[in-house]
C-alpha cells in the first residue's frame, strides 16, 4: 500500500507538471497575442484544465489501477495533480506579475476601478477597496493565491471528472483475486 501510494505522489507530481507547463504555455500565447480580455479564452482554459485532469485520471487508471479505480481515489488523484500544476502555475504568475509584464496589475487595478464605478459606488468606498486590493500584490500573496485558486479549479474539475473515470470493477473477481493470492503466500511459504 505504501509503495502504491508512493507511486501515486509521483506520478501526480509528473501529471501536474505537465499540466502546469500547459497552463504556462497556454498563458504565454495568450500574452504574446495580446487577447487577454477575450471572454472565449476562459473556455479553453477550462478545456485545458477538464482535458487535462481527465487525461491524467484516465492514465492513473487504466496504467496503474488495473482500469479499476473509485470515485474518491480519482478525485484525490485528480487534486493531487492539480495541486502540483498550481505551484508550477504560481512561480510563472509571479514572474509574470512582477518581471514579464508588472503593468498587468494597474491594468487590473484600473479594470477594477471601473468596475466599482459601473457599480455605483462612491470615492471613499473605491479608494479603501483599491487600498486593500493594491496591499494583496506582493508576490507572496500572488504565489498563495495562486496555488489555492488553481487547486480548488482542480477539486471542481475533479469532482466532476471523477464520475466519468470511476471503474469499481466486478466484486467477484476481487474477491476470488484476495483468495488467490492467500492460497499463492500459502505455497509460496511451503516451499520455502
Amino acid at each position: 500500500m505504501n509503495n502504491e501510494k508512493s507511486l501515486m505522489w509521483k506520478t501526480a507530481s509528473t501529471h501536474g507538471l505537465i499540466v502546469g507547463l500547459i497552463l504556462i504555455g497556454f498563458a504565454l500565447l495568450v500574452w504574446i497575442s495580446g487577447i487577454q480580455q477575450s471572454v472565449w479564452l476562459r473556455y479553453i482554459n477550462w478545456a485545458l484544465v477538464i482535458g487535462s485532469v481527465y487525461y491524467s485520471m484516465k492514465t492513473w487508471r487504466d496504467q496503474y489501477k488495473n482500469g479499476v479505480i473509485k470515485y474518491n481515489q480519482a478525485l484525490g488523484y485528480g487534486v493531487t495533480v492539480m495541486l502540483f500544476a498550481s505551484f508550477v502555475f504560481a512561480l510563472y504568475n509571479v514572474i509574470y506579475m512582477n518581471i514579464l509584464d508588472p503593468d498587468s496589475i494597474q491594468r487590473s487595478m484600473d479594470i477594477l476601478e471601473e468596475s466599482y464605478y459601473e457599480l455605483g459606488w462612491d470615492e471613499d468606498r473605491i479608494e479603501l477597496a483599491l487600498e486593500l486590493a493594491g496591499g494583496m500584490q506582493t508576490p507572496m500573496f500572488q504565489a498563495v493565491s495562486t496555488i489555492f485558486g488553481t487547486t480548488f479549479l482542480g477539486l471542481l474539475v475533479s469532482l466532476i471528472v471523477a464520475t466519468f473515470i470511476r471503474r469499481e470493477g466486478d466484486p467477484f473477481d476481487h474477491a476470488m483475486k484476495g483468495v488467490q493470492d492467500n492460497i499463492n503466500d500459502e505455497q509460496d511459504a511451503k516451499t520455502e
